[in-house]
């Protein structure tokens, strides 16, 4: 029993003792050093953390120092970078194939020597991960980019398919902005990298500035028609056009210009370019939260997802080191929502304008007095029921009815009343036809109602009905009720005629010899 408490006591004081005993810190360590001749600065490097080390523009050289329990990535920014290398054991090694220029760190002892040659005085952000962490990360990335990229897809195609359909309305421009904008992005994030060598840093590098312009300019041409700005604020959108013109132009120069021969020039296009763009994007936004005040449709849209841009360019041009993680992800977390919000605005413009232009099209074939077909609609009609009927088993009947003495009613009681008789006509004629068939107005007082019938008798036994149902019409007028009365003609084809004319004149021909005899016997 002694043993036993002995022993439980000695296990627990080691316990104790383990517990508030300080961890041993991991024995993984890196730090790189300057080492031009001008200049020799160490920073130490914690694993994923940003170094502060610095770059001047033109050539730079670096010494990398790590011990290293279990193998790591270290990684640096492309942005600036105008050609690099590596060097481990005096042997150049390649780097991983990643977005941003990265190479593989072996467990234990490194030392690398890396030769950067810059385009501009920046910060590299120097990095290194285990690389279970690296991987990780890279996946977690690279699943982030490619949502990004396939929503820029198919946002792109979307507006192709629609701008083919419908013309105007400001869908081509978006599509052409959301297609630069994901360029832009294949080139930041360094995804265009992995299908080039190193050969090809400088026309990327030269493509990446175009795309910068190119997706300025397209962003203002698209939300100056989507907003109508032209037609609101003419001389304010001229000049945001001239300025997006001009950050273009600037792009176009820092991308040709060599930066080592026109360092000043290429510094102060930078400058503008980054200041201009800001501007164009706080315009934006006001005129767009004006737009929305006065009840421009989606209006309101276009300003929530400026404001989601406009943040996240503060962070990107003005608070530069403020937050990694905005740094990062912000900006294309801040396009993907900008890209998204401005689809839903459009597809909400595209989908009011075909119900408009859906309603003006029936407007056009419908008679406003009697709420049947006109003419043109009569016509439409025709066409589609053609090619529905089966003529081999189809009779066809128009029916053509003319109101009787329709100007006595006009020149007795007014047009008021006329218009009465017109509208008791066409709904006594439409109560009489089938759903599928056709009912319009093709003149003054003449109406027609075509069908397809499967038994001849069928056209006779409609035609009779529509004979009793118009004797027997009468309408309310100051004087009490005053009797109606129309002629019918009918005409039965085996085929339709080519046109509505055409038809029009048998059925008419028909309905004058009806009322030439005056009598209910069909003229067939």
């Amino acid at each position: 029993m002694v043993k036993i408490l002995l022993a439980w006591l000695t296990s627990s004081w080691l316990l104790i003792l383990i517990s508030v005993s300080p961890a041993k810190a991991s024995a993984d360590y890196c730090d790189i050093t300057r080492t031009d001749p001008s200049t020799e600065y160490t920073w130490p490097l914690s694993a994923q953390q940003q170094s502060p080390a610095f770059m001047h523009k033109g050539d730079n050289q670096y010494l990398l120092t790590c011990e290293l329990e279990h193998s790591a990535v270290f990684t640096f920014q492309r942005s600036g970078v105008e050609s690099y290398a590596w060097f481990q054991d005096g042997i150049e090694q390649a780097p991983l194939p990643a977005g941003e220029i990265a190479y593989a760190l072996p467990r234990g002892q490194v030392q690398a020597q890396i030769y950067i040659r810059s385009h501009v005085d920046y910060t590299p952000k120097f990095r290194w991960y285990p690389t279970s962490d690296y991987i990780a990360l890279s996946q977690r990335h690279s699943l982030l980019m490619g949502i990004f990229y396939g929503l820029g897809l198919a946002l792109v195609l979307l507006s192709i398919v629609i701008g083919w359909r419908m013309k105007g309305h400001a869908i081509k421009p978006y599509g052409f902005y959301i297609a630069c904008l994901t360029l832009f992005f294949l080139h930041q994030e360094g995804q265009l990298y992995l299908f080039f060598g190193t050969a090809a840093v400088p026309l990327l590098n030269t493509t990446y500035l175009l795309t910068v312009g190119l997706t300025v300019f397209s962003a203002t041409w698209f939300l100056s028609i989507f907003l109508h700005l032209k037609r609101d604020f003419a001389r304010l959108n001229r000049a945001l056009m001239l300025l997006a013109a001009s950050v273009l132009g600037a792009a176009v120069a820092r991308a040709f210009a060599d930066p080592f021969v026109f360092e000043l020039l290429w510094q102060i296009v930078g400058i503008f370019m980054g200041y201009a763009t800001l501007v164009i994007i706080l315009a934006l936004f006001v005129l767009a939260c004006i737009q929305a005040y006065r009840k421009v449709p989606e209006a309101g849209l276009v300003c929530i997802a400026l404001s989601v841009i406009f943040v996240s360019m503060f962070f990107r041009i003005v608070l530069l080191n403020y937050s990694p993680f905005m740094q990062r992800y912000g900006f294309v977390l801040a396009f993907a929502i900008e890209a998204f919000l401005l689809a839903i605005a459009l597809s909400r413009r595209v989908n009011r304008i075909a119900i408009a232009r859906d309603q003006a099209e029936k407007d056009a074939n419908i008679d406003p007095l009697c709420n049947i077909a006109n003419r043109r609609g009569v016509s439409h009609a025709l066409s589609r029921f053609a090619s529905k009927a089966n003529s081999d088993t189809c009779h066809y009947a128009a029916f053509y009815i003319d109101v009787d003495k329709f100007k006595v009613v006009n020149d007795t009681f007014g047009h008021a009343t006329g218009d009465a008789a017109l509208k008791r006509i066409a709904a006594t004629v439409q109560g009489r036809m089938r759903a599928e068939d056709i009912v319009g107005r093709v003149g003054g007082d003449e109406f027609i109602a075509i069908a397809c019938f499967q038994q001849v008798s069928d056209v006779e036994l409609k035609y009779r009905e529509l004979q009793q149902a118009l004797a027997n019409v009468s309408i309310s007028t100051p004087r009490g009720l005053y009797p109606l009365s129309a002629t019918v003609g009918c005409a039965r084809f085996a085929q339709l005629p080519g046109t509505l004319d055409q038809l029009l004149a048998a059925s008419d021909n028909a309905m004058y010899r009806e009322k030439t005899r005056n009598n209910s016997v069909a003229a067939v």
